[in-house]
């Protein structure tokens, strides 16, 4: 894909779905209606029956018009393993749940590309299913989200580390309480993949959703220590409409921060969506046209940011980890 000197209004996200229902059980789609339910305060029935089916048809080909309305040029796209935690293996295995999300990729090839979603805890599965996913399908990384269930600095794991190195993909793993329950939030503390990182130098590692709110300044402080950790802002549309001072606040304070090794924390943060589920609170071309607007919106607060902190969010930083 050839960017060109387009700079500013480039814009790369390192975090979307694209979802269908057989990718995950019965169990969890269930438990999706009723935290609906709970937020919009309508039956769990009218969820289940009017809401769910509009997020089972969001496949590569709804990805592209939402990306395209947006102004987003290339996106990663991946699914999440659900299977080995209390939701329990959906109708399609783990394998063909990749495989589709792979070949859903390969229909916008200069648009789209995936990750692989895997638990961990499937141990020489696990590792055999990334090789395939890197090797034949041309999937560019592992995707973790623990709160299935798993710290990601058991040594058990060490192997699929390992072979990362050695296939040099990232390793991109949720770190915010932004989950269904009864999935736990506790599993994603940052603080894990810290171990990660000081134990596989050579490993990059992207902190999903930059630690929401809680986890924020644990994952720059982390990120200062290991040269090899990188986060993305998805998620993060929650705190920029709700608490616009505080978020912009952080962020300049983040991008000020010195790294103790490695690169600036300038050179690390990216633009993330996590679409189409974070929509609800803000739409993809809104928080897109937020990050744009940054050095405006920072004036009100007396904080200065420059165009070119924006397009190293919005595309340059993600350019190098997807070897753009």
């Amino acid at each position: 894909m050839n960017f060109g000197e387009r700079c500013f209004f480039v814009v790369i996200s390192m975090h979307g779905h694209i979802i269908h229902k057989d990718m995950w059980s019965d169990t969890f789609w269930d438990w999706v209606a009723k935290n609906y339910a709970m937020a919009f305060g309508i039956p769990k029935e009218v969820c289940a029956q009017q809401l769910l089916p509009q997020v089972w048809g969001f496949n590569a080909d709804a990805y592209i018009k939402v990306m395209e309305t947006a102004g987003i040029d290339k996106a990663l796209i991946m699914g999440v393993d659900w299977g080995m935690s209390v939701a329990g293996e959906a109708k399609w295995s783990v394998e063909e749940m990749n495989k589709w999300v792979a070949k859903q990729a390969d229909q916008y090839p200069d648009k789209l590309a995936a990750l692989c979603a895997v638990d961990p805890r499937r141990g020489e599965k696990a590792i055999k299913l990334v090789v395939k996913a890197v090797e034949e399908w041309g999937m560019k990384g592992v995707k973790f989200h623990p709160t299935a269930g798993y710290y990601p600095d058991d040594r058990k794991y060490f192997p699929l580390y390992e072979k990362c190195v050695e296939l040099d993909v990232p390793l991109h793993s949720h770190t915010a309480a932004l989950i269904n329950a009864p999935m736990e939030s506790k599993y994603a503390d940052p603080i894990h993949l810290d171990s990660v990182a000081a134990n596989f130098p050579e490993l990059k590692i992207i902190q999903i959703h930059f630690g929401g709110l809680n986890w924020n300044l644990k994952c720059i402080e982390i990120m200062t220590a290991r040269a090899n950790v990188y986060a993305e802002i998805s998620g993060h549309q929650v705190a920029a409409a709700g608490m616009p001072q505080y978020w912009l606040t952080t962020l300049r304070n983040a991008l000020n921060i010195p790294a103790l090794l490695g690169p600036s924390l300038k050179e690390r943060i990216m633009f993330g969506t996590d679409s189409p589920l974070i929509t609800t609170v803000m739409g993809d071309d809104a928080w897109v046209n937020w990050i744009k607007n940054i050095p405006e919106k920072a004036k009100e607060y007396s904080l200065n940011f420059t165009q070119e902190e924006v397009n190293k969010i919005l595309s340059e930083n993600a350019k190098r980890i997807l070897k753009l």
